[in-house]
């Protein structure tokens, strides 16, 4: 008869960051972690660069959102988390992030039909509006930092 190497030990659970952090989150939260903001970055970097890197083009080309806020970027919680962070709008109100990102692009889209040419670019069309929503500038894309070690370790943490 074997015996039970396993003997009643109590499991011990520990909490999960992402559910520990009440939902929805805000913007503010989302860049104090460091995990899940150097992800956007990665992901907005990808959409710029993908036409010339082929990297970005695969990483952009294994999402599964409209939006590219999903795998290989972020687990699913995280996905979720961003989509639904608070951002404040100019007027006082608040909304989703992703709600934010979903007018901003309609905004861009109609810019481009007032001009007469509505057709869209691709996916680099998101790179300025996702500055914008996730409260970045192109330089936090051209640091040597960063690159290096989206070079080297893509998207692992």
């Amino acid at each position: 008869m074997a015996k039970n190497k396993r003997k009643n030990k109590t499991s011990i659970t520990l909490p999960n960051k992402t559910s520990a952090r009440r939902s929805p989150c805000t913007l503010a939260e989302l860049h104090e972690d460091q995990n899940v903001c150097y992800k956007i970055k990665a992901l907005i970097y990808d959409l710029h660069n993908m036409a010339k890197d082929k990297s970005c083009e695969n990483r952009t080309l294994q999402t599964t959102d409209p939006l590219y806020i999903s795998a290989p970027y972020f687990t699913a919680e995280e996905a979720m988390s961003i989509k639904t962070a608070v951002v404040e709008g100019g007027d006082g109100t608040t909304t989703s992030l992703e709600q934010d990102i979903t007018a901003k692009l309609e905004n861009f889209f109609e810019k481009r039909r007032a001009s007469g040419d509505c057709r869209p670019c691709g996916p680099h069309d998101l790179v300025p509006v996702y500055l914008e929503c996730f409260g970045l500038v192109k330089a936090d894309l051209e640091d040597e930092k960063f690159i290096s070690r989206l070079k080297r370790s893509g998207l692992g943490v």
